[in-house]
């Protein structure tokens, strides 16, 4: 029998779902797995939020319970729950969530009633439920046994890495198979690289690193009283600072998601003073295509956690040695003589 033990972040608006979010913690202790979540901090703030990115990283499954409240929002006007849901969803982590079927008849003392924020609630419902198989619920005993069959399946059917006991050492037979499974994928890699350099595209004038790129982007701005207001811009990148961004969040294979987080970061970095809500679909494209012909990234197609395929992007065995040429400190030069 598995000695595997996986984390579960269960997430929700604290109050209104106290109930909800203890029976799916139970149901995930009954199932000799680990619970986590901020239990212990029901009240969001920014500092908070980097705290619980933390802990969504050493986290195997993120379990979103949605009912009729938004919850506490940032300075942008977005709930912290909603926050964490897109961490994890950029990370690539599998997601289990379960969306009220009908609001109006939460009661009051446990639903938003401010039209601007139920548009937000109404309007982070589709984000959960678009691109991904949702359960939806209407009573907490309705909840409960949907929350253990659909964990039972994820463990089931997407494993992940999970955590190992420490007594649970493994014998000399295992680590030498291990080794020597180490090995050979190690030398299936070169093989692969090789074979990838080999059959390249060459194009000719393929713009290089230090070439600009416009990316047309739409900005975001929350006025309290007015709600969101959109606006279409564009900002100028080099090629190499859009790789850096990217091959950042790279560290494992990650959908396209990972570009737009890209632009953001590198927007950070320059110094843009607009919030980015989305880009361009067609320079999303274009910056796919430019980094995988310059061999500094490549696709992959795959099982998604909504279990239908979707388009992986990771880096190339190029990619990963440019990124640490640009990234790596080097000495600074030795000017007292």
């Amino acid at each position: 029998m598995s000695q595997k033990k996986y984390q579960v972040f269960v997430s929700s608006t604290f109050r209104d779902l106290i109930d909800e979010r203890q029976d799916a913690i139970r149901n995930i202790l009954d199932l000799k797995h680990i619970p986590a979540g901020m239990e212990l901090f029901p009240a969001a703030d920014i500092e908070q939020l980097e705290y619980i990115k933390k802990v969504i990283d050493e986290c195997d499954y993120y379990l979103l319970i949605v009912g009729g409240r938004y919850g506490s929002m940032d300075p942008d006007g977005m709930s912290y729950t909603e926050r964490e849901y897109d961490y994890a969803v950029e990370t690539g982590k599998i997601v289990l969530a379960f969306v009220h079927s009908n609001p109006a008849t939460i009661p009051v003392g446990k639903s938003d009633v401010d039209p601007k924020v139920v548009e937000a609630l109404n309007g982070f419902r589709e984000k959960v439920m678009t691109g991904r198989l949702v359960k939806s619920w209407a009573t907490r005993q309705e909840l409960e046994p949907l929350v253990l069959k659909s964990l039972i399946h994820a463990f089931n059917d997407f494993p992940q890495i999970g955590w190992i006991r420490g007594d649970s050492a493994a014998t000399d037979v295992i680590l030498e198979q291990s080794n020597k499974a180490l090995q050979e994928n190690a030398k299936l890699k070169e093989e692969i690289a090789i074979f990838q350099s080999q059959n390249r595209m060459e194009i000719e004038d393929i713009a290089g690193l230090d070439d600009i790129f416009t990316v047309r982007i739409t900005t975001i701005f929350y006025a309290h009283g007015n709600g969101n207001t959109y606006t279409n811009r564009t900002i100028g990148f080099t090629w190499r600072q859009i790789f850096m961004a990217l091959a950042g969040e790279l560290e494992r294979a990650k959908t396209d998601v990972a570009v737009v987080a890209a632009i953001r970061e590198a927007a950070k970095e320059i110094g843009f003073g607009y919030k980015i809500h989305s880009i361009s679909d067609t320079d999303k494209v274009t910056i796919k295509v430019q980094l995988e012909a310059l061999g500094l990234i490549q696709s992959k197609v795959s099982h998604s956690t909504s279990g239908g395929m979707a388009e992986f992007l990771l880096l190339t065995s190029n990619g990963r040695k440019q990124f640490f040429q640009d990234r790596v400190v080097r000495k600074q030069a030795d000017t007292s003589s």
